[in-house]
């Protein structure tokens, strides 16, 4: 047979006793960690896995230290920077505070970057605003606006697939080696039409229709007019000759 002891005790006394349980229970499964404190330093050296040696402020030891993940800002050699210190003589760089010579400052990410807002995001420059991408660079809106006084576009390579382009342009220069054009139909409405070709202008066509509402005139050197079934000349006054 099985039996039970109950142990009953008061409230205070079995919160110490859970607390004195909890503690011993902590003690043993993780070492101690002091507290951390702040400091101020300078950089004094940056390794290329990241891991920067810190000239603490009256301390003679540099301090190895780590980038916060809060801290935007790449450091630089030379920067006064705030460092987290841990018990085991490992910091953390938290802020940049001061930079001699600011030349460019580097924004640096590790991983996949995200700029969520609610509303409105501006990117403004006073002078350049560059982007580049060593892959792929997209755009996804629905509506886009690009306004400049002048534009260039230089692309080894463009394709351009549109439902329906509208364009108003004042002056359209186009230069050169080959053009090609494949339409199922083509619609030109101007007051002045004028070509100028060096060589050979050819038409094939099933039907070629010409109007003039006042004067058509045919020119060249030698001039040849074939036709395989019939020819007709028709007007109130004919001239040969």
């Amino acid at each position: 047979m099985t039996s039970w002891i109950i142990e009953l005790r008061p409230r205070a006394a079995a919160s110490s006793a859970t607390s004195s349980a909890t503690s011993s229970a902590t003690s043993s499964a993780a070492p101690p960690i002091a507290d951390a404190n702040a400091a101020i330093g300078t950089v004094a050296e940056i390794s290329a896995d990241g891991i920067m040696l810190v000239a603490i402020d009256d301390d003679d030891e540099p301090l190895p230290c780590r980038r916060a993940f809060s801290c935007l800002v790449a450091p630089e050699t030379g920067d006064r920077v705030a460092v987290c210190v841990t018990g085991y003589r490992l910091g953390f760089v938290v802020a940049i505070l001061e930079r001699p010579q600011v030349t460019m400052t580097r924004i640096s990410i590790e991983g996949d970057l995200l700029l969520e807002a609610t509303r409105d995001l501006r990117f403004h420059a006073a002078h350049q605003c560059a982007w580049r991408s060593d892959g792929e660079l997209s755009v996804e809106a629905e509506r886009v606006v690009v306004s400049a006084t002048h534009t260039e576009l230089a692309s080894g390579s463009s394709a351009v697939a549109c439902d329906e382009l509208h364009g108003r342009i004042g002056v359209a220069r186009l230069i050169g080696k080959t053009l090609e054009t494949v339409v199922e139909r083509v619609v030109q409405l101007s007051r002045t039409s004028f070509r100028s070709i060096e060589s050979v202008d050819h038409v094939r066509a099933a039907h070629v229709d010409y109007a003039a509402t006042d004067t058509l005139r045919l020119h060249g050197k030698n001039t040849l007019l074939t036709a395989e079934h019939l020819s007709k000349i028709d007007a109130a006054q004919i001239h040969l000759g």
